[in-house]
């Protein structure tokens, strides 16, 4: 993961990847970020109007409860936002952008083996994207549906 970090910063920064429409280089540098790592996220923007994140080596970290055998409602959330905040990156040339909100409806567990969400912008209105993402289990049976805004072309604060 090291290299792909340090192959991305010297090829070029990450605006250059998106401005480019080289999803494959900004795909490998959002997976091997630190958080991506340690959730064990893998980013897949073949279809980047369908961002993927996929969790295949599930650890103990991510189960939930005492003993519990399915994936912690935390773990479920976070790579919600990290998928759901993809839908911005076709976005980036208008500044940064952040999650705004984020609805989860669980509508069944998630077991202890791999899965995945893919998210889509369902529409843009001035500066705010909304987006739509569904968690799939191993079986590719849908367990969890989530909407959410995002900010778009967000600026730097003056103080």
């Amino acid at each position: 993961m090291e290299n792909v970090l340090a192959e991305t910063r010297t090829s070029g920064n990450m605006a250059d990847h998106l401005a480019n429409g080289d999803w494959k280089k900004v795909a490998d540098y959002l997976s091997s970020t630190e958080f991506a790592t340690h959730l064990g996220i893998s980013v897949n923007l073949d279809n980047p109007d369908h961002p993927k994140c996929e969790v295949s080596n599930i650890q103990p970290f991510h189960l939930g409860g005492i003993g519990q055998e399915f994936v912690n409602g935390g773990i479920i959330s976070a790579v919600l936002d990290f998928t759901l905040g993809l839908t911005g990156l076709k976005y980036s040339r208008m500044g940064k952008f952040a999650t705004r909100s984020l609805n989860i409806d669980i509508a069944r567990p998630v077991e202890n083996s791999r899965f995945y969400v893919i998210a889509k912008c369902n529409r843009k209105i001035a500066n705010n994207v909304f987006s739509e993402a569904t968690v799939f289990d191993s079986s590719d049976e849908p367990c969890v549906y989530a909407t959410g805004m995002l900010r778009v072309g967000i600026k730097k604060i003056q103080r």
